[in-house]
């Protein structure tokens, strides 16, 4: 009966042993997976800040765009007006010197 007593003493001993084994992997298997997705958690949280790097980056790009598309606009503008204003300038000093020719001329 002491026999039977002390088999079932170290098969329950045994099962103790073997789960508090299983006990302590399940542990380090948790503490391996806690650091594994705190680790992705952080590079998640800095692509996102990247991300928004990324987008305030894109909309100053796209402002500069717009203002640059919108002076070169107005410059060729500018070249436009300047050349109907050289247009009639040019057309003003030949009808001057015109007028100063006839005036010499007819002095003459």
């Amino acid at each position: 009966m002491e026999d039977l007593t002390l088999d079932a003493d170290l098969i329950f001993e045994d099962r103790l042993t073997k789960l508090e084994k299983i006990i302590q992997l399940s542990q380090q298997e948790v503490e391996r997976t806690s650091a594994i997705a705190k680790d992705a958690s952080n590079k998640a949280q800095l692509a996102v800040e990247q991300a928004k790097e990324a987008e305030n980056a894109a909309e100053k790009a796209i402002k500069k765009l717009k203002y640059a598309t919108k002076q070169l606009k107005d410059a060729k503008v500018m070249k436009i007006a300047q050349k109907k204003a050289s247009k009639k300038s040019a057309i003003k000093r030949a009808k001057k010197m015109a007028k100063n020719k006839k005036a010499d001329t007819s002095a003459a």
